[in-house]
């Protein structure tokens, strides 16, 4: 009859386990889905740039035609490579920051993902012990 209790005890360190394991794996997705939702936006950032920079080329082209001056060389060619490099410039900046933040992200979901399962460990050794010192 006194196995019982130990058997009980024991089951119950198990589930509390189990459930921990799977709260750390769940934090873990949730750095994932944080990571990716980081990388998305960065696509999102990219086409709006890329959108305002040609708006900003055709306005510029139209205005120099108007004026009845070739876009293409002089000064307007010198604006037009301008706007072109300061995009470029702009969205490998944010390649790298997106870039950054998705990886820490993801480093920071394992971290937590490894720290819950030790301590789920460290928690069912611990049971096991107390178990195995009453029995």
């Amino acid at each position: 009859m006194a196995f019982a209790p130990l058997a009980i005890a024991a089951g119950t360190s198990l589930l509390q386990f189990a459930q921990k394991k799977s709260a750390s794996e769940i934090e873990q997705r949730e750095s994932e889905t944080t990571a990716k939702q980081i990388e998305l936006g960065a696509v999102q950032r990219e086409a709006d740039r890329t959108d305002r920079l040609a708006r900003a080329l055709a306005s510029q082209t139209a205005s120099a035609g108007a004026r009845g001056i070739s876009a293409f060389e002089g000064s307007p060619l010198s604006v037009l490579q301008a706007d072109i490099e300061t995009a470029e410039t702009a969205q490998e900046r944010d390649t790298f920051q997106t870039e950054l933040k998705a990886m820490t992200q993801r480093v920071r979901g394992d971290v937590r993902k490894s720290a819950s399962d030790q301590a789920g460990f460290l928690g069912l050794v611990g049971d096991f012990g107390k178990i195995a010192a009453s029995a």
